[in-house]
Parts: structure tokens; C-alpha cells; sequence
């Protein structure tokens, strides 16, 4: 098959043609261009084949105040617009001195109005015979320096200075006053004193070894307990990361500390046994329902799951499913959590006071006395008595208020008694959400409310914080020395579970606050069994953390909202250490944990080979087993389970079959990994489909019918030439590492007026190795002026055209033809 429009031979199966680019599944209607002798026609950027009229071989930058198919105002045929304006003529006459003078200029590169192309940018690849690994800088090529030299210092002084340090320039970046030199040098030590002696030089800013010696490579990514898809939003990660959560699963394993068996209890609404967070290790008991919750319409709200299940959901949830996690979840099958529903209709008994029943209140109300069998009570006392240690209580009463004063004495007495007959026994209760009560303000006084604000040893108060640090308006506080806010924890907008098709479930509320500490509290227990409620509680008061640290800054925990914000990883920490203590051996430190948790993960890329390096920083010996996992279809040289030293790499050779394989590699001590994905290298030299728009003075234009022929010639350099009706050819440096492209049309015609803007200005256009197939985006922002000299006069900076900005996108539709 034979191209129409320029007769070339191309591929039976081709869409365009590789040698003119024109579209050889349809009749070519790229308009020809007809030279008209004593007419000069304004060819506009970018110009549209289906609309244009024929034009002139010479290709101009101004683009029109009209469109393509009307005359210029004033003016007839398809003479240059506005070519009999009296303003136009004057300042042609005011230019045309100028523009005779400094044409030599332009030819050569220099006029302002080439002032971008003469900003010199290039790069030479290093000899890989002369790259090798260094103590200091990794990866360098021994015989190259980079050096960046103060704005002051000119070229020829630039110059000879790299001639006293033995230097031939390979590379520069003229925007920076930067040079890439190359030298004799070829041991780490020349390349060191180089160095040392180039930093010393008066007018040299910075230099360094060229460290950017790799292709395409992939660099691992941690892995996380927050490995659910959800986290990926880092609003539904927020309030886990404030508590350092994911720290505290990670020195959980690296600490190999004997986890014991623990049982939680949730005072609330019944498990919504329609949710899928409890499939997994954690054994869960107690008053389930199969109804899922629903609004007055009797529609099903928030995926089903009530009050109680997203509480439980925060301690306990799954986290090897798809859906939410559990703070507490990493203990698996040591975690047992009981639920007591308290709104299950049965109502509390009217009898005889009996005062050694701690689960009665007696009061007088209008010279009558009353005995109430508080049904909260009996619930809590039956959980203790079934051996939970550690009881969350998001509950309370409608509004603080002075009247709850004997409904509070007898929570007080109850957790008295609780304390002295089960001391490892701790309640956390929610400070409550009426911020916004006109008459209380959510202001606490120890007596107002219940079963949160009272000062006891075994009870701890939670109120809510947002993601910023700053008290959520709806939290209560602790207003009086009677009263207490324990702690605080991030509770607005807060993830959790998913509906049926997997969307996030989200609430904001002091009652998903209470959960964050309950949960810390059962890995604590698991932890160190043997500490009782009040050395738990101070341990988390003492762990906690005064200011919230955001982007914008850190702001301090808001008064009347305890010592601080929840810490799980330095709660754990200090419980690990505590037992460590007991047994005689020193206390860890958190970074320290955290490195044995680390792999180092990297891989270096051929087409479809990848060699896969994987080291870990630190271990409790010194040395350990790292496995290699892939999804999808590989081949892999080496054993799967390699055993290095600290600090050395286990190294896999890959050949991925598949467009991607997924890598995961484990280490054997602490189950801490870190994962990548890796695909198979395109070449970004192809024929691209290319849309957009540009701003014309009639507003936004759409480019259509455009392609681009994209050469990369490997050596640092990239030719793009676009099929449109200017023939731009662009011509730059391309960057293998970043896949950016930066360049210019260097085109110069003889007539000045025949300069387009693509001359005038580089393009920068950025490849996606991500996409399948290959995309790019380009960005070109021209502002067209040029400069006046009359008589001598000082020089007049005249803009003939507002700045125009064109954007648009590349899709690879063909390869080259080989």
C-alpha cells in the first residue's frame, strides 16, 4: 500500500503515514499550499487543514483577530490583516530601523526575539564502563562533575575555569549557569578531590557528581496495614496517621515481643452481621443482627451498618479484606471483642434499693424516694464478668445537665467498686458531641454527664479533634477541675466500613474517638498483661502528643481537651520497653524498630528484563532472609528466598512476560515489606495522534487532525515533527529518567515576517511511561514582541501580539517503521 499523498510505501494495517504523516484510511485533505507571488498570507498557529486556504511555503507567528475565511477590517482579499492601518504603517516605519540592525542578530540566534532558543540546554549520557558505585554519592560516572557557577560569572570565565580543573564541557544548561565537564578521571578518589578543589573555587555556586546515571527504574513502596484501597485517599488515612497507627503495627513485628490473648468489650447498638469486617482472625461475640440500619423512610442508610458497628469496626475490622481496618486487628486471633446491645428494648427494673448492688441509684424527687435498676450497668457488669478488660462506651445522655448529677453518682460508684474488685479492668467512654447545646456549650463539670468527665483511675475520657488539631465544635470538653478529657483523637469525617458496593462509610462524632483509645488499649494489654487500669491510663497521658503537625504548621491540643492527642505507636512503644525491662534487656528505640520493619526495594530496567535489589538497614541479627513475590507471568533466575547481611542486596533477575507483574518482597523476621509495580519499557519514538486547544482572540480553538512523529535517538536528543500545515519540526534534549522533552522549531527563514512562534519559544512536552499506550502533554506559551531603536534613543520593548497559550495531548497510535 502506497501513501496518496506522498507516494511512500506503508504498512498494509497503517493509519498514517510514517514519512508525511497524512491519514491513509481516508482521502488526504491537507490543503496545498500555493505560493502567490506579491501576497504575504498570515499562516495562523495552529492552523486547521479543513478550514485553511492555501497558503504560502513562509509560516508566521501572529496569529489573526479574524477568522481564517474573513477579510482583516479595512482591508480586502488575503492581504496580512490590518496591512492598510494607518497605526500599523507608523509602527512599521518606527521598527524598521531596529529590525535592520539587529537582523544580523536574529539570524544568529540572538535577537530577543529568539531569546529562548538561545537559552543552550544539553546533556552527554555517561560511559556505563566509568559509572561505579560509590561510598558517598551511589552510582556515579567517576570521570563527570557537574558545576553550577554564579550568575556573574560568564561563559568565558566559566570556561576557564574548567580548563584549570582539567575539564572539556560535555553538557550545559545555560538558564542556571550550569556545565556538565568531563575529565581524566577515573577512581573515586580523583573524582573526590575534584570535587573538593572545584567547591573551593571562587564564582563555583555548587557542584556534585552527575548521580543521575539510571533509565526508567522503580523504586518500592513500603508496604502499610493501611493497604485497603480506601487509604489511598489521604482524608480517610488522616485520622490513623495522627495516632501513628501504621508505626505501631510496624514495631509491633519488628519488636518479635510475645503478643498475649486480650478481650474487648463495646457497649452499644447490636454487630450488623451484614458487614464483611469480620471474616477474618478476630473472634467476635455477643448480640448480632442480620437488619440493616435504615432512616424514618425505612431506606437503608449508610450501607446498613449502625451505630455499634461502625465503633466495633474502629477496634476490630478486618484489615486483610477490601474494606475498612481495625486498630487492634493486627492482634488477629488474640483479639475477642463482645458486644452488649443496649438499645435492645428490655426495660431496667423499679425495685427496693439495695445498696450493695452496685448497679442501683437511689434518689428523691418531690419528698418521694426512687430505686432504678440502671440497665447500662448491669450490661457493663456482665462484660466484666466475661472477662473484658478493656469496655467502650460511646453512649450518654441527651445534653449535659445538672439533673444527671445522681445518674452520675451512680456510674461513680460503679467503677469504684469495678477498680477494687477488677483493677485491669478500664472503661472509655466518649466525652459526648453536644459542643452545640445553647445552655451547657458541651461544657463538662464531672457531675453533668455519664458515663464520661469523672477523674477515676479506670476510666478514661475521649473528646474529638479536627484533622488539624483544633477541638471539632460538636466535642464537649472538661470546663471545671471536676472534670477530665482524658485524651483526644481525630473524629470528623472519619472512615468506617463500606456499603455494599464498596464505598466508603463516614461519620464524625466523639463516639468513634473513644474506639481509636479502646483499640490502643488491647494491644497494650496484649502487650503487657500484667499492667493495671491506672498505669494504663498514665501511659497513655504520658504518650501523648501535645499539637496535631499538619502542612500548615502544628497546633497545640485545645484546653480542655486532655493532655494530648492519642499516640498508639509511643503507647506501644513504652509497653514493648516495659517488658523488655522486666526480662533485663534494653529498651528499644522507635527508629530503631522501624528500620527492622524496612526493605530498601529498587529495580534497574531493560525492555522487558528488570534486576530487582532489595537490602534491609537493620535487623535483630545480622543477617536475614528476604522473599521475593510476583503476580503475573515471569521468569526469575535466581531462588525466590535469598539470606544477605545487613545492608547487602539480594538480587533477582526478572523477564516480565505480561505488560506488568506485580513484585513484593518480605522479610522472613518482621513480615516488613515493600511492593512495586513493574511494566514492560515503550519506546516513546512512535506516530501520535495529537488534540488540544489554543487561544486565539476569539477565545479557546480546538487543534483536530493533528499528528506528530516522535524520533528518540537515544543519545540525549529527540526530534519531533508535527504533521500540521506549518511543518513544524522540533528539535531539543530529551530526559530518559524524567521523560521530559524540551525544544525548538531552529527553523530561521530569510523574511523576518515568516517567523512562528515555535521559533520563539521552547516547548516542553512530558512522556507518561505509566500509560498504556504512551501519552504526553505539551505546554507552549508565546508572547510575540519585538525591539525598537530610533535615533539613538533608548531602546522601546513593543508587544505586536498578546500572549498566546496552547495546550494539548499526544497518544501513540503506531510504532515506527523498522
Amino acid at each position: 500500500m502506497f501513501c496518496r499523498n506522498c507516494g511512500s510505501e506503508v504498512k498494509d494495517n497503517a493509519k498514517f503515514c510514517s514519512k508525511c504523516g497524512a491519514n491513509v484510511e481516508r482521502k488526504n485533505i491537507d490543503a496545498k499550499r500555493i505560493n502567490r507571488q506579491g501576497e504575504t498570507t498570515y499562516n495562523t498557529f495552529p492552523q486547521q487543514p479543513s478550514q485553511a486556504p492555501p497558503q504560502p511555503p513562509s509560516r508566521q507567528c501572529i496569529p489573526p483577530r479574524h477568522s481564517p475565511n474573513q477579510s482583516p477590517a479595512g482591508g480586502g482579499g488575503s492581504k496580512r490583516p490590518g496591512g492598510r492601518s494607518a497605526l500599523i504603517i507608523i509602527l512599521s516605519i518606527a521598527l524598521v530601523a531596529g529590525l535592520c540592525v539587529n537582523m544580523f542578530q536574529f539570524v544568529n540566534g540572538t535577537h530577543i526575539l529568539s531569546r529562548h532558543s538561545s537559552q543552550i540546554s544539553y546533556y552527554k549520557t555517561p560511559d556505563a564502563s566509568l559509572i561505579s558505585d560509590t561510598d558517598e554519592w551511589g552510582a556515579v560516572p567517576l570521570n563527570q562533575l557537574i558545576i553550577v557557577f554564579d550568575d556573574d560569572i560568564g561563559k568565558s570565565e566559566a570556561k576557564k575555569i574548567i580548563q584549570q580543573l582539567g575539564g572539556v564541557i560535555v553538557g550545559e544548561i545555560e538558564m542556571i549557569n550550569l556545565y556538565q565537564i568531563e575529565t581524566e578521571g577515573r577512581t573515586e578518589t580523583e573524582l573526590s578531590r575534584l570535587l573538593e578543589t572545584t567547591l573551593a573555587m571562587s564564582g563555583v555556586e555548587t557542584a556534585f557528581p552527575n548521580v543521575e546515571v539510571y533509565g526508567k527504574d522503580a523504586e518500592g513502596t513500603p508496604c502499610t496495614p493501611l493497604r485497603d484501597p480506601l487509604y489511598t485517599d489521604p482524608n480517610n488515612s488522616s485520622h490513623y496517621k495522627a495516632i501513628g497507627m501504621e508505626n505501631a503495627w510496624r514495631i509491633i513485628k519488628s519488636s518479635g515481643v510475645k503478643l498475649n490473648k486480650v478481650n474487648a468489650g463495646v457497649l452499644d447498638s447490636s454487630l450488623y452481621t451484614g458487614s464483611n469486617e469480620y471474616k477474618g482472625k478476630v473472634n467476635v461475640t455477643g448480640d448480632k443482627t442480620d437488619v440493616p440500619e435504615k432512616d424514618v423512610k425505612n431506606q437503608i442508610v449508610n450501607g446498613g451498618l449502625n451505630h455499634g458497628t461502625m465503633v466495633t469496626n474502629v477496634i476490630g475490622a478486618d484489615h486483610e479484606n477490601d474494606g475498612m481496618v481495625g486498630i487492634a486487628s493486627v492482634l488477629g486471633d488474640k483479639l475477642s471483642i463482645n458486644i452488649k446491645n443496649l438499645y435492645d428494648g428490655k426495660k431496667s427494673q423499679q425495685t427496693d434499693y439495695d445498696e450493695d448492688d452496685i448497679t442501683q441509684a437511689s434518689y428523691t424527687e418531690n419528698g418521694m424516694n426512687y430505686t432504678y435498676t440502671m440497665k447500662a450497668l448491669v450490661y457493663l457488669k456482665e462484660q466484666v464478668e466475661s472477662g473484658a478488660t478493656v469496655i467502650n462506651c460511646s453512649y450518654g445522655p441527651a445534653f449535659p445537665r445538672d439533673q444527671h448529677q445522681w445518674v452520675s453518682k451512680a456510674y461513680e460508684k460503679f467503677f469504684k467498686e469495678i477498680y477494687k474488685s477488677h483493677p485491669n479492668v478500664i472503661f472509655v467512654a466518649a466525652a459526648g458531641n453536644e459542643g452545640r447545646d445553647p445552655l451547657s456549650k458541651g461544657a463538662l463539670n464531672g457531675s453533668n454527664y455519664y458515663p464520661a468527665g469523672m477523674k477515676l483511675p479506670n476510666v478514661i475520657t475521649v473528646g474529638a479533634l479536627n484533622n488539624d488539631g483544633t477541638r471539632a465544635e460538636f466535642s464537649n470538653y472538661a470546663a471545671s477541675e471536676n472534670a477530665e478529657v482524658t485524651l483526644s483523637a481525630p473524629g470528623v469525617e472519619m472512615l468506617l466500613g463500606v456499603d455494599e458496593n464498596g464505598q466508603p462509610i463516614k461519620a464524625s462524632g466523639t463516639s468513634f474517638c473513644a474506639p481509636q483509645v479502646s483499640a490502643a488499649i488491647a494491644l497494650i494489654k496484649s502487650i503487657s498483661p500484667g499492667m493495671d487500669a491506672a498505669q494504663i491510663k498514665d501511659l497513655l497521658v504520658q504518650t501523648a502528643a501535645g499539637a496535631i503537625s499538619t502542612e500548615s504548621g502544628s497546633t497545640p491540643i485545645p484546653e480542655g481537651m486532655g493532655k494530648g492527642v492519642l499516640r498508639v505507636d509511643e503507647a506501644v512503644l513504652q509497653a514493648i520497653n516495659s517488658e523488655r525491662e522486666k526480662q533485663g534487656k534494653s529498651p528499644y528505640t522507635m527508629q530503631e524498630l522501624l528500620d527492622r520493619n524496612i526493605i530498601d526495594l529498587f529495580a534497574e530496567t531493560g525492555f522487558r528484563e528488570y534486576t530487582v535489589r532489595a537490602s534491609v538497614p537493620d535487623a535483630e541479627s545480622t543477617s536475614v532472609s528476604l522473599k521475593i513475590e510476583i503476580t503475573g507471568n515471569c521468569s526469575i533466575e535466581e531462588d525466590t528466598v535469598q539470606t544477605v547481611q545487613v545492608g547487602e542486596d539480594a538480587v533477582w533477575n526478572l523477564t516480565i512476560e505480561d505488560d506488568s507483574v506485580f513484585v513484593r518482597v518480605v522479610r522472613t523476621d518482621t513480615e516488613g515489606c515493600a511492593f512495586m509495580t513493574l511494566k514492560i519499557y515503550e519506546s516513546v519514538s512512535g506516530i501520535y495522534e495529537v488534540k488540544g486547544v489554543w487561544d486565539s482572540s476569539d477565545g479557546p480553538e480546538p487543534l483536530t487532525d493533528w499528528r506528530a512523529r516522535v524520533e528518540d535517538t537515544g543519545d540525549g536528543k529527540m526530534t519531533i515533527t508535527f504533521y500540521n500545515s506549518a511543518g513544524t519540526v522540533l528539535t531539543g534534549n530529551y530526559d530518559e529518567i524524567t521523560g521530559v522533552f524540551v525544544g525548538i522549531d531552529r527553523n530561521k527563514p530569510a523574511d523576518i515576517w515568516a517567523f512562528t512562534w515555535w521559533m520563539g519559544a521552547d516547548t516542553t512536552i512530558t512522556f507518561d511511561f505509566d500509560s498504556m499506550p504512551m501519552m504526553a502533554k505539551g505546554t507552549l506559551t508565546y508572547d510575540w514582541h519585538a525591539t525598537a531603536t530610533v535615533d539613538g534613543s533608548d531602546p522601546i520593548d513593543v508587544n505586536l501580539s498578546p500572549p498566546t497559550k496552547v495546550d494539548f495531548e499526544m497518544l501513540k497510535v503506531e510504532e515506527l517503521p523498522q
